[in-house]
């Protein structure tokens, strides 16, 4: 879902380029962070490459065991 700011909203993000900014939904008091769709790529790559490392680490240390039961000295 894609919308446009309102020329105040456009007015804070003007005033605060560099800034992470919060919003708050006024209904549920929930607050989120208006990311720049590069920022949210950057962020999601991040991520991507911890789980790919996590899975890595893993893996090596399933291994690393085996090896080890395997060859006790």
């Amino acid at each position: 879902m894609t919308f446009e700011l309102t020329e105040q909203q456009q007015q804070v993000l003007d005033a605060a380029p560099r800034e992470l900014l919060r919003v708050i939904d006024p209904r549920t008091n929930k607050v989120y962070m208006l990311l720049t769709v590069e920022e949210y790529a950057s962020l999601r790559e991040l991520q991507e490459d911890q789980r790919e490392q996590q899975a890595v680490l893993s893996y090596s240390m399933k291994q690393a065991a085996a090896v080890a039961r395997e060859n006790p000295y």
